[in-house]
């Protein structure tokens, strides 16, 4: 495989995610052909079918959802997403929450008053997690989303701004449908970090050895991606309060092929 077939299959990611690989955030599949290999389906459990839709308020005034033009925790929701893929990619693939089943490693690598949830590889059908989050934590977290990284070897021309966002971009029309304790979440479409939102900056990645690539440093130098670009739809959600809460979301689109269908039942202590 050539480097810049490479460097392609390693970063068309979604995970939350897009279309090739397994990273949006948000997911997507790791490998291609013969070696693909898609998490497996999570069990599903009563969340399989989606709660009724109760009356919500518009965009970012929902009391618990940060505005999309607003700063929470003192950052964009542009450089919350950059942030976000620099965790999930950063996690290795034994314990990588995009490949979680079942909410067991949802505690990897979380640090800060900003817990990050993950979406889920590509083919991973509808996933149901259970997690424990400390208390007075907001959440971060990809309802779908597409990622671009250029290896530090890549020609100029492919490591540009323009080139990076282009190769980022969600392309296709997406539907989204979220839900936080059973109340929607009113046009979670506009909660993009594209330009018409707040849009994320170039930054770099730092794989780890064992990551979810599988890629290793005879392919990526130095195990970096650098520029890295995103494009997504995301949602800051303030602190909840004490004891047993529902998220859900439904998303299609932003990459061909792209689904999303990821439950957390979450206990926050």
């Amino acid at each position: 495989m050539d480097r810049k077939n490479n460097r392609i299959f390693a970063t068309a990611v979604l995970l939350a995610a897009s279309a090739w690989l397994s990273v949006a955030d948000a997911g997507a599949c790791l490998g291609a052909g013969p070696a693909r290999r898609c998490a497996p389906d999570a069990a599903p459990v009563s969340a399989a079918k989606a709660p009724a839709p109760t009356a919500a308020s518009a965009p970012g005034a929902d009391v618990r959802v940060a505005p999309i033009h607003t700063t929470p925790d003192g950052q964009s929701y542009g450089r919350w997403a950059a942030q976000w893929w620099q965790w999930v990619l950063g996690v290795p693939a034994t314990s990588n929450p995009l490949a979680d089943t079942d909410g067991s490693h949802c505690a990897e690598r979380q640090v800060g008053d900003v817990w990050f949830l993950a979406g889920a590889l590509a083919g991973a059908g509808s996933v149901v997690r259970t997690c424990t989050v400390p208390a007075r934590k907001a959440l971060f977290f990809p309802l779908i989303n597409n990622f671009m990284g250029a290896f530090l070897s890549d020609p100029p021309e492919q490591r540009t701004d323009a080139f990076m966002r282009a190769a980022a971009a969600c392309k296709d029309p997406v539907t989204i449908e979220a839900w936080i304790d059973d109340k929607a979440i009113n046009k979670p479409t506009g909660y993009f970090t594209g330009a018409k939102g707040s849009p994320s900056p170039l930054f770099n990645v730092q794989l780890p050895p064992g990551n979810l690539f599988g890629l290793d440093e005879t392919v990526v130098p130095e195990l970096v991606f650098s520029p890295s670009a995103e494009e997504g739809y995301y949602l800051f959600v303030q602190e909840l309060a004490a004891g047993n809460h529902r998220i859900r979301w439904l998303a299609t689109g932003c990459t061909e092929g792209n689904v999303q269908d990821i439950t957390y039942y979450l206990k926050v202590q």
